[in-house]
């Protein structure tokens, strides 16, 4: 049943983890499948200057420690032909109340009998780009930057993408940011293409950042902010998005406090949910 109103945005914190290893394309396609508004996938940089979708910059993250070579010492093809296990890799599914993104973290604990064999593997940006362009519908997709020096390869292949006005180019990363906004002021932006920036709390230091900056949207950790702060920010033309918060009384506040949209391990529960509350 897709009867979700769209607001706010489910944003697929690295696809749906429940499903498949994070920042596969198969947890992607589960997002998809779901009818998430968006998706929030990371990157890093091959040691050949290609774009990689994976959170850490070496391989003992997504292979559990079996390979631990560094992204920047190998080539986009090998990256790419490392097996990612399911085993141990999927986030726990939680029963009814509460749900929080914290028991658990990012393995799944499993009973000594518990079969999975199953691999998949690391897809780099330009065949993320491919498989967006075969998405009906208009998915959002907010890129993190994990490293600086990623924004000249980001700019050949939006060149030829069909998916720019889709994505939100952000960090978390103050080096990055900084080099993203000087980047997109010398350079210009593609005509669609969002900047963001996961600034987390609000001090002078992130204002400071913010009221200098080319920004659609700032992230911000759940209940590190107020329906205020959202107004405030409103009024500077920039939609908040919340850091995950994965359990109903946040997702009470969000809804009432009309963030643009957040970030979650559990689109599926959150959808629940919302059900739930919208028939009270």
């Amino acid at each position: 049943m897709n009867d979700y109103c769209g607001f706010p945005m489910r944003f697929a914190h690295t696809g749906v983890t429940q499903f498949a290893p994070e920042n596969t394309l198969e947890a992607f396609q589960k997002a998809a499948e779901l009818g998430c508004e968006g998706i929030e996938l990371d990157i890093q940089m091959s040691g050949d200057g290609e774009i990689i979708v994976t959170h850490n910059g070496n391989m003992g993250y997504m292979t559990f420690e079996e390979h631990r070579e560094a992204l920047r010492d190998l080539t986009a093809e090998e990256i790419c032909r490392f097996d990612i296990p399911y085993r141990n890799a999927l986030k726990l599914k939680y029963p009814p109340y509460p749900w929080t993104e914290h028991a658990g973290g990012r393995r799944m604990i499993v009973p000594p009998d518990y079969h999975e064999d199953r691999v998949t593997h690391l897809i780099t940006f330009p065949a993320f780009d491919a498989w967006l362009s075969t998405v009906d519908y208009d998915l959002t997709v907010e890129v993190e930057f994990k490293i600086p020096g990623m924004c000249p390869r980001m700019d050949e292949i939006l060149a030829s993408s069909k998916n720019v006005s889709r994505y939100i180019l952000f960090s978390g990363d103050w080096t990055v940011l900084e080099e993203m906004q000087a980047h997109y002021r010398e350079k210009g932006k593609p005509e669609g293409l969002r900047l963001g920036a996961n600034i987390r709390y609000i001090n002078e230091k992130t204002m400071d950042f913010v009221r200098r900056s080319d920004l659609w949207e700032v992230g911000l950790n759940n209940e590190a902010f107020t329906k205020r702060d959202v107004e405030m920010f409103a009024d500077m033309g920039i939609r908040v998005f919340s850091n995950l918060g994965d359990y109903p009384e946040w997702w009470r506040q969000i809804c009432d406090m009309g963030v643009t949209g957040f970030k979650t391990n559990y689109p599926d529960a959150y959808t629940e949910w919302w059900r739930a509350a919208r028939r009270k």
